[in-house]
């Protein structure tokens, strides 16, 4: 009689068990699925969701996640919702239709490739350019990287376009606080060094021995009378020294 009782109760362990297994990998699958390939990117912490009332955003562009190719840790997962925090500098994932958004470490981020920009971490000790995640302007042998930073202010003007930056389509005189926006750019060359612009004319200067024929370029486009924005101007000046 012990011995069937003993039996049953391991038979009811070993079942409950089991049923805990099937339980949790039905969960696990359940995860997998709703975070897709990128499941390993979603365990980290929770971004900070900033509630806080103020003009403009503390992003690298818009508050929008967009599906992008991301390297992270040395392996790549594709169509992952993404975003740029431009206050701490961290790369944000989100699974579709969630609200919440997870914080990765910047310097596990080694790329980030969207329909509209290409991304990359410089890590530290990279001579003539600070450590972080840069866009990359270009897509020949010389670049240019521009990096975006963003920083909570208060103004009682209007703080909306060109005093802080960039525009803000849901603006509101009401509020005062706003997240202002600072743009750097280097200039790397073929040699792989990198140096800081900071005008149309550094990155010109850049190329002494075609000088002319960019400024003929520019001059035929309207960049300089249309006021292109300093992006524009160089990856059209990039692309035309690469051919």
């Amino acid at each position: 009689m012990k011995y069937k009782i003993l039996l049953v109760s391991c038979l009811f362990v070993a079942l409950s068990s089991l049923f805990a297994s099937a339980q949790t990998t039905t969960e696990l699958k359940a995860f997998e699925n709703a975070a897709g390939n990128g499941s390993v990117l979603f365990r980290g912490k929770q971004a900070n969701p900033y509630q806080h009332a103020a003009n403009g955003n503390p992003y690298w562009s818009s508050t929008t996640f967009v599906p992008a190719e991301i390297v992270f840790e040395g392996r790549l997962y594709d169509d992952v919702l993404v975003n740029i925090d431009a206050i701490t500098g961290q790369v944000l994932v989100r699974k579709d239709g969630s609200p919440i958004a997870i914080a990765l470490p910047v310097e596990s981020v080694s790329s980030i490739t969207t329909e509209s920009g290409h991304f990359e971490l410089v890590p530290d000790g990279v001579e003539g350019i600070p450590e972080g995640l840069y866009e990359i302007l270009g897509d020949g042998g010389q670049k240019v990287y521009k990096h975006v930073k963003k920083q909570l202010k208060t103004g009682a003007q209007n703080m909306n376009g060109e005093p802080i930056g960039y525009v803000d389509p849901g603006y509101r005189s009401d509020v005062h606080d706003y997240y202002a926006i600072s743009r750097t750019y280097y200039f790397k060359d073929l040699e792989g060094r990198f140096s800081r612009i900071r005008n149309k004319r550094d990155l010109t200067r850049k190329f002494p021995e075609r000088r002319s024929e960019i400024r003929k370029a520019v001059s035929a486009s309207g960049y300089e009378l249309q006021g292109a924005g300093f992006d524009r101007y160089c990856i059209s000046v990039l692309n035309l020294v690469a051919r």
